[in-house]
């Protein structure tokens, strides 16, 4: 019964940040809580609001593996760049991480994309910052290079590419302060 109602709360926290369906496909069923816990005390909870300089070093994410012989990746996205009106340059890529353990001990995985912070530009008005967790098919994959450039990631070819599914979101909310 709390993990039904624990769904249908990510399920109504996506669709109202229309998450789903832009983001993330209708019918989206988590498996896992995904933690997201910046060191300033800040913690990520389904679209709260976090100042940018409250996010600006790699959080720790922890979540429940579903399946403790996988391993998973995290990617964390910004589909309002420049802003959610105009996001010519959407989505774009603050953060890849794969090959991450069941334990999701992060020091034993691969860091295709260093964290990048966010930095919405000013008037651009609110900006969902996503956590996608994925489960990969199978351990120690060897995932192509990943482009310098950050902005108009095509983070669906990438996750299709690589076969991952999806198992656990979480997000929050932000905005430059000159709005």
């Amino acid at each position: 019964m709390v993990l039904v109602t624990l769904d249908q709360n990510i399920t109504q926290s996506l669709k109202k940040a229309d998450i789903i369906p832009d983001i993330v496909p209708q019918g989206f069923t988590s498996s896992t809580l995904v933690s997201v816990n910046y060191e300033n005390g800040e913690d990520v909870a389904l679209g709260n609001f976090i100042k940018p300089s409250d996010a600006a070093d790699a959080p720790t994410v922890t979540f429940i593996a579903p399946d403790q012989d996988a391993e998973y990746t995290v990617l964390m996205i910004d589909p309002d760049a420049p802003s959610k009106e105009d996001p010519t340059y959407s989505p774009y890529r603050h953060w890849v991480t794969t090959n991450i353990p069941s334990s999701a001990d992060f020091s034993q995985a691969t860091e295709l994309s260093g964290y990048i912070g966010p930095g919405p530009p000013p008037k651009t008005g609110d900006h969902r910052y996503i956590f996608l967790v994925y489960k990969q098919p199978k351990t120690d994959i060897e995932f192509n290079t990943l482009s310098k450039e950050p902005h108009c990631w095509d983070y669906k070819s990438f996750v299709q590419e690589n076969q991952l599914e999806l198992i656990g979101v979480n997000f929050f909310i932000s905005r430059n302060d000159v709005n």
